[in-house]
């Protein structure tokens, strides 16, 4: 399962530009008009700047090539197309420098532009199939009529940050009747002040939109295209319950807008990705996913709006999904959203994951050198970040002597970050050491980026839970999972591995892959491979697990009265 990839904007620059009224010239920001068409094969996007003056050479928009791995619209040759007061512009492409998350594409000017710029181009929605991997929800699909994506995979921003005066309508005249445009930042035409990031890093839907709440009043919103297997509207509501307990406990005004836009994917898995006030999730409706199976889906997508530390992917993945996940379960129990016994379940569901991980002993830096690439490696982070801040929370209990907690921590990084100060690892390492001891404080984080195996702390939640020895076995796949990024030509295959015993081959092709997500969290979760090899298609099944580990999870004290429950 892909969960809550952190690709979002700075707080404290939404902030800015949201509150700013004015550029640094000391006038009204430029106006920024955005029309957006859905038709039967496309989706039409049209764009005015206001008299960019650019010169010879200068870069109008930039989309990715690809982010992730989740491919983009591209707009290869002349797809897209710009005009000005002159007539119509020619326009270069050039790369940007990569990075680890992918390469951008600009769209430079051949002439001084003269007078507004018009830019517009037809968005294709990407194909994808039963066989496609399980990734962020970046990219722009067509579903029930209508379109659903976030802007990186089809809206190409300004190269000038901004912020804009932005004014974002919807062109529902070769739309399916009752359609409706939704955006991160509100329904139909929208005005709002923002930089060119947040046009990229936001998500858009159009067409026959379902809706929660129905009248479409209050700051929560959550959409769907494809009527899903199970009652949005439940869904919707106690996200909606968890999302205003978790704003009120990180300081948001009341009624702050927040948007969930859920889509049906064709192939195995669930998974979600969080933008600046705004996630997307999908499933697979033939899954028959229910309410109580995707809560701990959306309470951690819900729980990425406000913890965030500044610096390399790789080096504050821990907090960010870390705190998600510590979060999005703690939340969710006070709000009075998730009763204790599934508490329990998904605490010993991740701690059983954070041990069977083969990745476990990576160092951070290790893990993120392959964490695009390896959903497996994609899961340090979670359990390890989530394991660490139990021992932190438990440790500053026991210094303060139950008077602080980590939810002090969070709430000095979130305060830090809104007020443009520094809000990295030093800082989170000076605020722990003022609590526990500035060489503790340290040396644990030290073993935590190392990728120590770490234990759950006996007495956090005491005596409420008890802590309990466990043993899980490695998830094993038998193969390197890069091999279904692929071509899928089995090679590398593991010697008496589960896979190898099955009648697996290196050479294999695999057209299929059934339950793998289910297995990576499921210790008895088989999966299956349909594959071909000298042109007949077989069917193989195995339990996907290696060597057997100790673990530690957890266990209701049955001594301990529910009031003695507290997280």
């Amino acid at each position: 399962m892909f969960q809550g990839l952190r690709t979002t904007i700075s707080a404290a620059l939404l902030s800015l530009a949201l509150a700013g009224t004015a550029t640094a010239q000391g006038g009204p920001p430029p106006r920024l008009d955005l029309t957006l068409t859905p038709r039967a094969e496309a989706l039409d996007v049209r764009m005015r700047l206001p008299a960019p003056d650019l010169d010879a050479g200068e870069g109008l928009v930039r989309l990715p090539l690809s982010l992730v791995g989740i491919p983009s619209a591209r707009y290869d040759g002349q797809a897209l197309q710009a005009r000005d007061d002159l007539g119509p512009i020619p326009l270069r492409q050039a790369e940007e420098p990569p990075t680890p998350q992918g390469t951008y594409r600009r769209w430079l000017v051949e002439r001084p532009t003269r007078g507004d710029v018009i830019v517009s181009y037809s968005a294709p929605p990407r194909a994808v199939t039963a066989a496609t991997n399980n990734g962020p929800l970046f990219d722009l699909r067509q579903e029930s009529g209508g379109f659903i994506g976030a802007g990186v995979g089809f809206l190409a921003a300004p190269v000038a940050p901004g912020p804009w005066s932005v004014r974002l309508a919807w062109d529902l005249s070769e739309a399916p009747a009752g359609s409706r445009g939704a955006w991160t930042y509100g329904d139909g035409t929208v005005e709002t002040v923002l930089p060119s990031q947040a046009l990229a890093f936001s998500y858009y839907a159009g067409g026959p939109l379902g809706v929660f709440p129905a009248d479409g009043d209050g700051g929560f919103h959550m959409y769907w295209l494809t009527k899903p297997p199970f009652d949005p509207a439940e869904l919707a509501d106690k996200t909606r319950r968890l999302y205003d307990h978790m704003s009120a406990f990180f300081g948001d005004p009341p009624g702050a807008p927040y948007r969930v836009f859920m889509r049906a994917n064709p192939y195995d898995g669930v998974g979600g990705t969080a933008l600046g006030r705004s996630f997307s999730f999908g499933y697979n409706p033939t899954d028959k996913p229910t309410v109580e199976s995707l809560l701990s889906l959306v309470s951690h997508e819900v729980a990425h709006t406000w913890p965030s530390m500044a610096g390399e992917h790789g080096e504050t993945a821990w907090y960010s999904e870390g705190m998600a996940e510590f979060y999005s379960l703690v939340l969710s129990w006070r709000a009075g959203v998730t009763p204790l016994d599934q508490v329990v379940e998904t605490m010993n569901s991740r701690a059983d994951t954070y041990y069977a991980n083969p990745h476990i002993a990576l160092t951070n830096a290790q893990a993120a050198e392959i964490f695009w690439s390896d959903p497996v490696a994609q899961t340090v982070p979670y359990g390890r970040g989530w394991m660490y801040l139990l021992q932190t929370d438990a440790e500053i209990r026991q210094a303060s002597s139950g008077a602080r907690s980590l939810d002090d921590i969070v709430k000095a990084i979130r305060k830090a970050q809104l007020a443009g100060a520094p809000y990295g690892v030093p800082l989170w390492l000076s605020l722990v050491g003022a609590e526990i001891g500035e060489d503790k404080a340290q040396a644990q984080f030290d073993a935590m980026a190392a990728g120590r195996r770490l234990s759950p702390p006996s007495g956090l939640y005491a005596p409420c839970l008890k802590v309990v020895p466990r043993q899980v076995r490695t998830f094993e796949l038998g193969f390197p999972r890069a091999v279904l990024n692929e071509d899928r030509i089995v090679s590398g295959l593991v010697p008496d591995s589960a896979a190898a015993q099955a009648g697996l081959r290196d050479g294999d092709q695999i057209t299929d892959v059934r339950d793998l997500n289910v297995a990576r969290k499921d210790q008895g979760q088989t999966i299956t491979l349909t594959v071909e090899r000298d042109g007949a298609a077989l069917t193989l099944t195995y339990l996907p697990r290696g060597q057997t580990v100790e673990a530690w999870g957890w266990a209701r004290d049955a001594a301990a009265p529910d009031s003695a429950c507290r997280f």
